[in-house]
């Protein structure tokens, strides 16, 4: 009865985390209904308007039969930190982010957009109802102090002349586009980020939204690839806004410049392309149609997502306790400018949070301290009532109220840290800031699992000793699933990152002094 409720604590907890997409599905950014009046609302203008799209994006049947051009790579541009590839179609075909590399092991700069292999993902564009006859031609490309600034040219079915300039400035992953069709009035522009054949771990990676995605009055939109092969299509319209593609890490998003005008969105997929795009009005200049736009291809960086003012750094979305760990992600980045290292920062969050929670856990571990001097009361109404459990419940429980014990308050230093262990489980899933983040010695990236498997051994090795200053339990059955507990702890640990088995080991290593400290004011062996 004493450590049955320890053991259903431990016992849910993990079957939260284990059974998170079951227990708690992805919530719908918007309300079903909500999404419906958008829809309703703008079905007809944004239908036309697609379709048309549609129609011109149907394999490569946007060129003339008789002049196809050509996917040929013109010129790669960008500044200290991005660097993108161009083609005579227009595409931004190649992306490369300078500053991060595919993993430890491998040096390979990380290419959020990419072409040629079975893998792909590029940022196309169109202008609706014309065709793109002569290829984009770099017309310069030019150094003004800190921006690098390409431009661009290509010629339409009607010969309109289809000029594009793409100005980078040093450090920043934005990139700022203005499309300008000379003598284009009234024509309209399509962007939109496109991949494709995704690949396998990333639909299925585990409790976070991968691949399409959009923030629109006010609200994170995820869609996912299943839901784009089963509806084909989804549009909506919104002030402001953006939309694009998304990894755990990375993402390559599209947004107007001007957020207080309407745009309409739409996404696509057929089990093998997807898209986010997004169609332009734009602005008529001198008789010509000026479309202005920003790519941001770059780090899901909450400080450098939150410069830009649109809602981007909503796509680092922490999910159900984001109450939590969105402060914990802050005090970290925080903490972070005066301790360069995320492994240090973790043992002082728990320092700290043991600090702020002393005395609720001083109280529970106080009663389970009483408990376990109870213990030989309690084996001799063992020994007294048998297997007359019934009976054996009412002397434990009277036993209880004689001495003021409460049997539950053991299990609320766990319940106390689950909401935070999740919490950190998600930020350490997540936050850029700390893939690759080094500790000391072997642990060189708290957001992997420990490659020599220390950390969970410890925990297991602090469990173990943890349960041994806990009452132990009346019932064989229950003494028996205490002493295997650790082990089964230990192996689950062995796959989580190496920061939060981090701080679950200091925090055991915290809470068995405390536990002793108490113990030792009361007497208790």
């Amino acid at each position: 009865m004493d450590n049955k409720n320890l053991i259903l604590a431990f016992a849910l907890s993990m079957g939260v985390l284990l059974g998170w997409n079951w227990i708690f599905p992805p919530q719908p950014p918007a309300s079903q209904q909500a999404k419906q009046t958008t829809e309703s609302s703008t079905s007809d203008k944004v239908s036309s308007t697609i379709s048309q799209v549609q129609q011109e994006q149907t394999s490569d049947s946007t060129q003339p039969q008789s002049q196809v051009i050509s996917t040929e790579k013109i010129k790669t541009f960008g500044n200290d930190v991005l660097e993108l590839t161009v083609n005579a179609k227009g595409w931004v075909t190649d992306a490369v982010l300078l500053d991060y590399q595919v993993s430890l092991d491998n040096p390979e700069n990380i290419k959020p957009l990419t072409s040629g292999d079975f893998h792909e993902a590029y940022i196309n564009s169109g202008v609706v109802g014309q065709k793109l006859v002569e290829p984009f031609k770099l017309v310069s490309l030019v150094e003004q102090g800190q921006k690098t600034i390409a431009s661009f040219e290509g010629k339409l079915g009607d010969g309109y002349i289809w000029q594009r300039t793409y100005t980078l400035e040093q450090g920043s992953y934005l990139v700022h586009v203005v499309d300008r069709l000379k003598g284009g009035a009234g024509l309209k522009l399509y962007r939109q980020v496109v991949e494709k054949n995704p690949l396998s771990e990333s639909i299925s990676t585990y409790n976070e939204h991968i691949g399409p995605v959009g923030y629109f009055d006010g609200k994170l939109f995820e869609v996912g690839y299943d839901e784009l092969d089963e509806s084909g299509a989804k549009k909506l319209a919104a002030l402001g806004g953006w939309t694009g593609m998304m990894t755990r890490y990375f993402i390559s998003a599209i947004y107007g410049e001007d957020q207080d005008e309407s745009y309409r969105y739409y996404y696509r997929g057929d089990g093998r392309a997807y898209q986010a795009g997004m169609i332009n009005d734009g602005v008529v200049d001198q008789g010509d149609m000026v479309f202005t736009n920003n790519i941001y291809i770059g780090p899901k960086s909450v400080p450098i997502l939150e410069k830009l003012g649109v809602g981007l750094e909503r796509s680092v979305d922490f999910g159900w306790f984001t109450v939590i760990a969105e402060p914990m992600h802050q005090i970290m980045l925080w903490m972070n400018q005066y301790v360069s290292n995320f492994g240090v920062i973790i043992i002082l969050m728990v320092i700290a949070l043991k600090i702020i929670l002393f005395m609720p856990t001083q109280s529970s571990y106080r009663s389970m301290a009483a408990m376990r001097k109870l213990h030989p009361e309690m084996m001799r109404l063992k020994d007294r009532y048998g297997d007359d459990r019934a009976k054996m419940g009412q002397e434990v429980m009277a036993l209880y109220k004689k001495h003021k014990v409460n049997p539950l308050g053991g299990c609320l230093p766990i319940l106390m840290q689950m909401p935070i262990f999740f919490a950190l489980y998600k930020v350490l899933l997540i936050s850029i800031e700390l893939r690759q983040a080094p500790f000391y010695g072997w642990i060189q990236d708290l957001s992997a699992q420990d490659p020599y498997f220390v950390l969970p051994i410890l925990m297991g090795i602090s469990m173990y000793i943890q349960m041994r200053l806990n009452p132990q339990p009346t019932d064989p059955i229950q003494a028996k699933v205490m002493q295997f507990l650790p082990i089964m702890m230990t192996v689950l640990f062995l796959f989580f990152p190496a920061g939060l088995v981090l701080y679950w080991v200091v925090n055991n290593i915290l809470s068995i002094i405390q536990q002793r400290m108490v113990m030792k004011s009361m007497n208790v062996d």
